[in-house]
């Protein structure tokens, strides 16, 4: 669930440091089909110099998780917990919590890890940008955090076939407009068209969010709009329930 986390911050590390080799468990590039992952694993933490857990409460729940960073107390090699999300550096459980952890998504937690790294391999190739960072590191969070909860939703798999079906019957730009919505929250008409048509999308079949409220069922028209929005700012809602959905639909869709 949290890959998406893991590659980004290899991808940042490989970009700072670009003579080190990062391992990712769960990137493409680390493990091909058909290799024999537990004996790539193991080999990688062997000839590891410094191994970062990313500790989040999604990820204390794998047994792997628990597994890999285990062989570092065997081995000697340096351990970084980095904390996320509802997991804080002052609440790890044990052993986590007997080591210097720091969180990834403040900016001096970010500032401590790259400090690290460079003590341990070196002076930086490239200075990080820290913000740009943390602030990866939280969007993609909530965006696994979004997932975990599809998945553990008895009812997610006939609301994605019903989001499914609605869709197939939208235009390629109607359903632009409520992949914005996913993205945003909460747009107004004018807003909404205009982000609408940076993606490019063929704005002919372009239709008024109040159109997708009837339509959807996903739109929600704010208190005081108008009924008739002449120079469109009415403000309209995504439904709060239906969007972590949307957005993977969406995530899907790329």
């Amino acid at each position: 669930m949290d890959e998406e986390i893991a590659c980004s911050v290899k991808q940042c590390i490989e970009h700072v440091l670009p003579e080190q080799r990062v391992f990712v468990s769960s990137d493409p590039e680390d493990l091909k089909p058909g290799d024999e992952w537990v004996v790539k694993i193991l080999t990688a933490l062997e000839s590891a110099k410094c191994v970062l857990a990313l500790v989040t409460e999604r990820g204390l729940k794998r047994k792997w998780v628990w597994f890999e960073t285990g062989r570092t107390w065997f081995s000697q090699v340096k351990l970084i917990p980095c904390c996320l999300g509802r997991i804080r550096k002052d609440n790890l459980p044990a052993p986590f919590s007997g080591l210097m952890a720091i969180n990834v998504d403040e900016l001096r937690g970010a500032q401590a890890l790259f400090t690290a790294l460079q003590e341990q391999f070196g002076t930086q190739a490239r200075t990080p940008n820290y913000e740009e960072f943390v602030g990866t590191m939280t969007r993609l969070d909530l965006r696994a955090e979004e997932k975990n909860k599809i998945l553990e939703d008895a009812f997610a798999l006939e609301i994605m076939r019903d989001i499914d079906s609605t869709m197939k019957s939208l235009s390629p730009a109607q359903r632009e407009t409520i992949r914005q919505f996913a993205i945003y929250g909460e747009l107004n008409t004018s807003g909404a068209r205009s982000m609408v048509k940076k993606t490019g999308v063929n704005m002919e079949q372009w239709s008024v969010p109040s159109f997708l409220v009837q339509k959807t069922g996903w739109l929600i028209s704010n208190p005081g709009n108008t009924t008739y929005d002449d120079v469109e700012q009415n403000v309209y809602s995504i439904n709060a329930t239906l969007r972590p959905y949307l957005r993977a639909y969406f995530s899907k869709e790329k």
